[in-house]
């Protein structure tokens, strides 16, 4: 068995790795849709359909987040996006912004996933919560407490998709 805080870390640095791959241009545009997929789960989803709570809310927010994650990571490969200098992986500091670009990418979209399958109390029986008694049940919980969605909230939320458009803006430009 694994804890969720080191497997929590295991993806962060996956993502780290892809993002030093892919470069800083496109994990833009990754973060770009991470937001946009929170802002949707904050502002849209709630007037679809109206309050939701457990494991309907948290397969309806974690469709939200995959989808907008998967047409993140393939927008760039679309072959006139291709063809951008902007998004053609250049020299070593792209490389260092893309693997920090991915760690950010990586926090945004695995503590989200983390933070809806807490709030919906763990609906599944091969994952359980994270034993508050011990040292790693700890680490667990700090790490939850800081997840992504926990900050994002209304006002703040669009202050992150204006700041998230201007660096694509800045991405494209």
């Amino acid at each position: 068995m694994i804890s969720l805080s080191v497997l929590f870390y295991v993806l962060v640095a996956l993502f780290v790795l892809i993002g030093a791959m892919r470069g800083f241009g496109k994990e833009i545009v990754v973060c770009a849709s991470s937001i946009l997929a929170l802002f949707t789960i904050e502002v849209v989803i709630p007037r679809i359909f109206g309050d939701t709570s457990g494991s309907k809310r948290f397969w309806i927010n974690t469709i939200v987040i995959v989808f907008c994650a998967f047409a993140g990571y393939q927008t760039p490969n679309l072959r006139r996006f291709a063809e951008n200098i902007r998004f053609q992986r250049g020299p070593f500091r792209d490389m260092l912004a893309g693997a920090l670009m991915g760690g950010i990418n990586g926090y945004i979209l695995i503590s989200s996933l983390w933070f809806y399958l807490a709030e919906a109390q763990y609906p599944f029986k091969a994952i359980t919560a994270p034993d508050l008694a011990t040292e790693m049940g700890q680490n667990a919980a700090k790490i939850l407490a800081s997840a992504f969605p926990t900050y994002m909230h209304v006002p703040a939320l669009y202050y992150a998709v204006v700041i998230a458009f201007f660096l694509l803006i800045g991405a494209f430009v």
